[in-house]
């Protein structure tokens, strides 16, 4: 019998900590000098080696699998338990907050794959704070971008799925609201869909 979602998605993250990674605050993580994407660590957890590379690998095949739900509906249900944001959703939506926050982590893929690392950092800084995303995912989505990780085709399809996974049922309409720079970003978003045949 397979682990829920959320718990499975948990467990890859906590090999994150295996990887000598520096910064003193979630959003600032960079791998320790002289590792790379590629560098070899033992994962007691699992008994065995892996690297960075292949913690991305793994959650590929998790936000495929949340990605191919039969309808938007079933991936935003999905995406908000993985996530474990849900709770966070309702208490910001109680508290009257106008800004659509489900975009905040859209905007950073969406920055991210046009190797804006600097609009990047700074929506993933404000998903883990205003969202709550977990430290360990938080670190992890940092190393891709203090690192400029966005030429490797793993950490490219991690952030193209992880955007369809999470893409709001009205992303068309919001993007085009904020003008041609988030639509250039929104229309490479769609040709790295169309490139990895997802």
């Amino acid at each position: 019998m397979s682990s829920p979602p959320k718990l499975r998605f948990e467990e890859i993250l906590k090999l994150v900590e295996y990887i000598p990674i520096t910064g003193s605050l979630p959003s600032n993580g960079r791998f320790a000098k002289n590792i790379t994407i590629d560098s070899m660590f033992y994962f007691e957890s699992l008994q065995r080696k892996g690297s960075f590379r292949d913690i991305v690998r793994v959650i590929n095949m998790e936000l495929a699998k949340i990605g191919g739900q039969q309808n938007r509906f079933q991936r935003e249900r999905q995406n908000a338990t993985f996530l474990d944001i849900e709770q966070r959703y309702k208490q910001l939506h109680e508290i009257g907050c106008s800004y659509p926050v489900e975009y905040l982590l859209l905007d950073f893929c969406l920055a991210a794959l046009d190797e804006d690392y600097l609009d990047a950092a700074l929506y993933l800084a404000h998903s883990f704070h205003i969202l709550g995303l977990s430290k360990s995912f938080n670190l992890l989505l940092s190393v891709i971008v203090n690192e400029k990780l966005m030429y490797d085709r793993d950490v490219k399809r991690l952030i193209i799925l992880l955007a369809r996974a999470i893409e709001p049922r009205n992303a068309e309409s919001y993007i085009d609201t904020y003008g041609t720079r988030f639509r250039k970003r929104y229309d490479i978003y769609r040709e790295g869909l169309r490139m990895e045949a997802i």
